[in-house]
């Protein structure tokens, strides 16, 4: 049996232990008090925890007008502007927004460049203009034959003109996708710089994209502004015969609004229609605007990559539907790298 000594010695022991194991449990619960499982990702703004364009800019088209994903790519915005959908293939195109008997050659025009990727957002690109006369047709090494009625002769193949830089951002807002864009683009080609004395032009776009709930149609618009800078005035006899007879006049202003509607088949195609109903111009001296004969276009969306979009499609002036004068065309967006 335990002494009364032993009792006294336990008891002393206990009272003696009771303080530090209280404080060591106090310590604990403090730190459990104190600390939280807090994750990085909760610490970021809202802008940063989404970093991939891809997911705001969901449309393929889109997509490919932002550019690469890449810090350093190449980018381009091409047309290819054929025949009639008589003769598709044929050297002279129609013009469907004016009368039957004013014609161009075939041609494929359009920006190439280099794209800069400033951020998740934003893009900056420099590059110039390149068209290609009757890309179809003859020995693309040597001069086009023209083909148009009452013309004869041959016209330069290549033409490699109008240095450009832009910038781009791509963002969503009110649940719509969108694309706001600037440009300067200055003149270097012969016509434009010694005879119509063009020193250049600037535009700016806008873009935006809604889906129509959970269908699979979607729809917007997509404005663009732009104004044709000179560097004097016309001086070249021939041009001021054809101004004194009101066959020509400078253009000092542009304005389209072009409402747009898409249906997706899966995520490679789509149906795609672009209704140019409004667009108009004011000539240099002149107040009013001047609207040009509306079009449609109406095609295939294509979208080979993320970064390759193709667009065949027939244009055509709704108010004078006719096969001569319905021409076929190819827009593509090819971003490298």
């Amino acid at each position: 049996m335990m002494n009364k000594n032993a009792y006294l010695v336990l008891a002393a022991t206990g009272l003696l232990m009771a303080p530090a194991a209280f404080a060591q449990n106090s310590s604990t619960a403090s730190v459990n008090t104190n600390s939280s499982t807090v994750k990085m990702e909760d610490l970021k703004k809202a802008d940063e925890k989404n970093k991939d364009i891809d997911s705001e800019i969901t449309d393929a088209r889109m997509r490919a007008q932002l550019g690469s994903k890449s810090k350093w790519s190449f980018k381009s915005s091409l047309a290819y502007s054929g025949g009639s959908i008589q003769e598709p293939l044929h050297s002279v195109r129609p013009n469907y927004r004016a009368s039957a008997t004013m014609e161009a050659m075939t041609s494929l025009s359009g920006d190439v460049g280099i794209n800069y990727r400033l951020g998740e957002r934003d893009n900056i690109s420099f590059g110039t203009g390149i068209t290609i006369i009757d890309p179809l047709h003859g020995d693309i090494t040597k001069p086009a034959q023209d083909e148009r009625k009452g013309r004869d002769g041959s016209l330069a193949r290549y033409q490699i003109s109008t240095p450009y830089v832009s910038w781009s951002r791509g963002y969503r807002a009110f649940d719509t996708q969108m694309i706001s864009s600037f440009q300067y683009s200055h003149a270097t080609d012969s016509d434009s710089v010694n005879v119509e004395k063009v020193f250049g032009a600037t535009s700016f776009s806008h873009t935006v994209l809604a889906n129509f709930g959970k269908s699979k149609w979607n729809g917007g618009t997509s404005l663009t502004i732009s104004k044709t800078l000179y560097g004097s005035d016309v001086t070249d006899a021939k041009l001021l015969k054809r101004m004194d007879l009101g066959l020509y006049k400078r253009t000092e202003l542009g304005f389209g609004l072009y409402p747009f509607l898409q249906y997706s088949f899966n995520d490679r195609y789509s149906f795609r229609t672009v209704f140019g109903y409004f667009q108009f111009t004011r000539y240099q001296g002149e107040n009013d605007n001047v609207q040009v004969e509306p079009y449609q276009s109406v095609g295939t969306g294509i979208s080979i990559t993320r970064d390759i979009y193709l667009y065949p499609n027939i244009q055509f002036t709704p108010k004078d539907i006719r096969a001569d004068r319905t021409n076929v065309a190819l827009s593509a967006n090819i971003n490298l790298f």
